[in-house]
């Protein structure tokens, strides 16, 4: 069986340096051009603490941090190297740390607001992930998620075939109607789950 923390650690370590100037032809751009939907979700509501699950080098809190400074940030990553970078960018009070989004080692009740970009598709026990940030988050706070999808034969031939033959470390691409089922299994309530273009969706869930 695949170790896929350990082939994603190594896929996004060997990847990092390119990661924040992915060209046009760069899969990481497209990843990049979903930025404005994640963001604009994430600010809809006021909030004090972020958390960032899989934050990469860092990207989404530096644009939330250049809007408000103010707030309190933390982003984790398996990647070692994709922290580095994350930590190079010198943003004054934030928390960039390697860390596992299937046993988030902080205590309950810690942030308003979690963020997972582009990278729950990589975690093997994903409702471990579920439940980890159901406990994390306060009362009333939200887990936004943005990520790939495609339609069931894509996703049948992607989960059954090409995901099994390469090694980058991803699982599985999630249809709408499982992520649904991820969210309320742990007890969140969903408020938003919808494809938004560019083979991707974004949801939102609150905590009970």
């Amino acid at each position: 069986m695949k170790n896929y923390k350990e082939l994603s650690k190594n896929e996004f370590n060997k990847e990092a340096k390119k990661f924040d100037h992915a060209k046009s032809t760069d899969i990481y751009k497209m990843c990049q051009e979903s930025y404005g939907s994640l963001l604009e979700e994430t600010n809809k509501e006021c909030f004090h603490s972020l958390l960032d699950v899989g934050c990469g080098t860092g990207n989404s809190i530096e644009k939330l941090y250049s809007e408000n400074s103010e707030r309190s940030y933390t982003g984790i990553d398996l990647s070692e190297n994709m922290i580095k970078i994350a930590r190079n960018k010198e943003l004054k009070g934030v928390n960039f740390l390697v860390g596992d989004a299937e046993n988030l080692a902080f205590e309950e009740n810690k942030f308003d607001v979690i963020i997972c970009k582009e990278s729950f598709h990589h975690y093997p026990n994903v409702n471990n992930f579920f439940e980890s940030a159901y406990r994390v988050l306060k009362p009333g706070g939200r887990m936004i998620i943005l990520d790939m999808t495609i339609p069931l034969l894509g996703r049948w031939i992607d989960n059954h075939i090409i995901l099994k033959l390469i090694n980058t470390g991803d699982v599985h691409i999630y249809g709408l109607k499982e992520v649904e089922e991820l969210y309320k299994n742990v007890g969140f309530k969903i408020e938003r789950l919808e494809k938004i273009g560019k083979m991707r969706f974004i949801s939102t869930g609150r905590k009970k």
